[in-house]
């Protein structure tokens, strides 16, 4: 032990003595630390988006619409794909009762919404209760469309309330301004209650039974496919069949959860077999009538290229690491052979070989140590405050990786230091006393 404790205080005086060689010594490893913090945080903020993904979208999703393509593929002996309607949604559910979530989408765009004497532009959106099962990031006030509001055909509708935008700059700010035509139609939401109110959209009276709220940015949850939803207003699916407004072979998109990853090719077998069946397939000879997006495969796929993109940062570190280390190390043997005479009077007093190696491999270690910490400090830096100022989302930087980051550090510093330490070790007294 007083053997260590004299070679932390040699050490020390050797790096504040020479603080200029050292401070380059330890910059690489500093850069190091850096890189591995900027790495590790982003597999975990995968692995963090993944959990929240199964938690809002779920993982085992498809999505089912109409294969639009086809209409421009071939002129003649065109075939158009049969429409998907809310009855062939209501057959597939008796067909496949196991399935966690079908819920049919109709949207229609540029609806006229009157309220208070006034008219303006926003998008209507046909659901059903199953809506509310996937991607629910919202606060609800009053209630949500119910199966009588379905079966009935009832004109009620539920408005979304947006949030605030988090801080952008002034050109993105424009382009939202040029390119939002339903701005007004948001102000009216967000500055006057319409719960239980009666609207006007496209000449027909709605009940507003529901108030959506989105969550703050900052409570939103992160996802691997993000979301581009951008519901206005939520109505009963069967609504706008009924009173016109979509068009009679409007194709409803269908997002299935089928709440089983195990069972999620099984499920997309039994689905193709249903379509087959429904809308004959055999007949006509056309197995592209309609598209099924596996969300499934997309959500591995992006888990991939993310981890890949960590494992290049941290490949990045590492060479960072080793520069540092082969720095240290020609420091390390620099000052061995500057210090060949204190070696030989050490080694003559009775200093033995392990304590001249223990002297340069701690010296070593030290500003591994140094280069450790300071890259650490200049990593959450980086990675919390100043990319939250940029603009850019905060690095989930968690207490062990910086201690890991250290840890690395000190060992690349300790395994570089071996050989100077061992050479220095090896002169002999004799020699060594008559360096100059």
């Amino acid at each position: 032990m007083r053997a260590l404790l004299n070679a932390v205080k040699t050490g020390f005086s050797e790096i504040w003595g020479h603080k200029t060689r050292s401070v380059l010594s330890f910059l690489a490893i500093a850069v190091g630390s850096v890189v591995f913090i900027d790495a590790f945080s982003a597999i975990f903020a995968t692995y963090n988006r993944l959990q929240q993904q199964k938690a809002v979208s779920g993982m085992a999703r498809l999505k089912l619409t109409q294969n639009s393509g086809l209409a421009y593929a071939s002129t003649e002996d065109y075939t158009p794909p049969p429409p998907i309607q809310y009855e062939d949604v209501v057959n597939l559910r008796e067909k496949m009762p196991e399935l966690y979530m079908i819920s049919p989408e109709v949207r229609t765009w540029h609806n006229v919404f009157e309220y208070g004497g006034r008219r303006m532009v926003t998008s209507l959106t046909g659901v059903t209760p199953e809506w509310i099962k996937r991607d629910y990031i919202y606060m609800l006030r009053g209630r949500f469309l119910d199966w009588h509001d379905v079966d009935n055909k009832l004109r009620v509708c539920v408005l979304m309330r947006k949030s605030a935008l988090p801080p952008i700059n002034g050109f993105y700010k424009s382009r939202m301004r040029q390119w939002n035509y339903t701005a007004n139609f948001d102000t009216m939401v967000d500055h006057n209650d319409l719960l239980g109110k009666t609207v006007i959209i496209d000449g027909f009276t709605f009940t507003v039974i529901g108030i959506l709220e989105e969550l703050p940015y900052s409570k939103r949850p992160s996802t691997i496919l993000g979301s581009n939803q951008d519901y206005k207003v939520l109505a009963p699916v069967t609504t706008l069949s009924h009173y016109g407004f979509v068009r009679p072979n409007q194709s409803l998109e269908v997002n299935i959860d089928t709440g089983n990853e195990r069972t999620f090719e099984e499920s997309i077998r039994r689905l193709k077999n249903f379509l087959k069946i429904r809308f004959g397939y055999e007949e006509s000879g056309d197995e592209e009538y309609f598209i099924i997006e596996n969300q499934l495969d997309l959500i591995k796929e992006r888990i991939g290229d993310s981890i890949k993109a960590s494992l290049v940062t941290i490949s990045l570190g590492m060479l960072a690491f080793i520069a540092g280390g082969i720095g240290i190390m020609n420091v390390t043997l620099a000052t061995v052979f500057a210090r060949t005479k204190e070696i030989g009077i050490r080694r003559a007093i009775g200093a033995s070989r392990g304590d001249i190696m223990l002297q340069f491999i701690v010296e070593a270690v030290m500003l591994g140590l140094i280069g450790g910490v300071l890259g650490s400090a200049i990593g959450y830096l980086w990675g919390v405050p100043v990319k939250v100022m940029v603009g850019m989302d905060a690095s989930h930087i968690k207490p062990w990786m910086p201690l890991v980051s250290v840890f690395i550090a000190v060992m690349t510093a300790f395994v570089f230091a071996i050989y100077p330490a061992w050479v220095a070790a090896g002169l002999k007294p004799a020699d060594a006393l008559r360096a100059e």
